[in-house]
């Protein structure tokens, strides 16, 4: 049985797969991150996706690790998370008044944001979305093409010349 051996040093955790019963010593190479790329994850899916399921949550966090992947948006998560574009902020919370955090929902962000960023957990079903909405608004983005509605998000991606004059279904 793999067990995982964490370890918090000058800010940064280490995370290291452990595949011997009594020895320290990793079996494969262990992936570090730090903790304020988790936290900045964990945040990120905690104020966007506070009430949705696990693949509500785990579909935020897919979208926020597709930009830190693109040529289009910084190139890490807390990057991804602040940045700014003409109209505002990318996401919404980090612009404005932003209520506290529920103990449990940001327990459950953590441990998703941590396995997405150690183990690369994604949703496949939006491998490509770059971004996403609440039901609740309808903004303007001819440039973008919705794929898939997951809870009260919907999730799209950039529309290339095949798809632009093709329509979605959800």
């Amino acid at each position: 049985m793999k067990t995982l051996i964490m370890s918090e040093c000058l800010g940064v955790l280490v995370v290291i797969p452990n595949t011997m019963k009594h020895s320290p010593v990793p079996a494969k190479p262990f992936k570090v991150i730090s903790e304020k790329e988790l936290t900045c994850l964990a945040k990120n899916i905690a104020y966007e996706a506070p009430d949705e399921s696990y693949e509500g949550k785990l579909a935020v966090a897919t979208v926020t690790m597709n930009r830190v992947r693109s040529r289009s948006f910084p190139k890490t998560v807390c990057g991804v998370v602040y940045q700014k574009n003409p109209r505002g902020c990318q996401f919404s919370w980090t612009c404005g008044p932003r209520g506290k955090l529920e103990k449990n929902i940001y327990a459950e962000s953590k441990k998703i944001a941590h396995d997405v960023l150690t183990k690369n957990v994604r949703l496949v079903s939006i491998k490509n979305a770059l971004y996403f909405h609440n039901t609740t608004v309808t903004p303007n983005w001819d440039f973008a093409r919705p794929i898939k509605k997951i809870g009260n998000h919907i999730f799209y991606v950039v529309k290339t010349n095949e798809s632009r004059t093709s329509k979605a279904v959800l």
